[in-house]
């Protein structure tokens, strides 16, 4: 399975393949990998990822509209869901699985 099929993988009908070597999804790899490699231990460091991940978020339907579409559902929740990751070892778990392929790409 593609790196980049794995992460983007719809549970659901899914929809256009994305292709690996589009710009968006090259940008939007580069964005998410930034984002996952901030701290979310403390309150503190939640909120500045908070911050970052809403930003990510509107560039979603603004920036990467051509791939929009084609993202999964547990995208959304990964940009929200950071308290209980820092909670909740097993969901961070789940989460991570989701993004480490992507994550591996130079």
């Amino acid at each position: 399975m593609k790196l980049l099929s794995k992460f983007f993988s719809r549970v659901s009908t899914p929809g256009p393949v994305l292709d690996p070597k589009n710009p968006q999804v090259v940008a939007l790899s580069k964005e998410l990998r930034a984002l996952h490699a901030l701290p979310i231990a403390s309150e503190k460091e939640r909120e500045i990822w908070y911050s970052e991940a809403e930003k990510l978020r509107r560039k979603l339907y603004e920036e990467y509209k051509e791939v929009y579409d084609s993202l999964p559902q547990e995208l959304e929740h990964y940009l929200v869901d950071a308290d209980i990751r820092a909670k909740d070892a097993g969901y961070a778990r789940h989460q991570e699985e989701l993004l480490t392929g992507l994550l591996s790409q130079p």
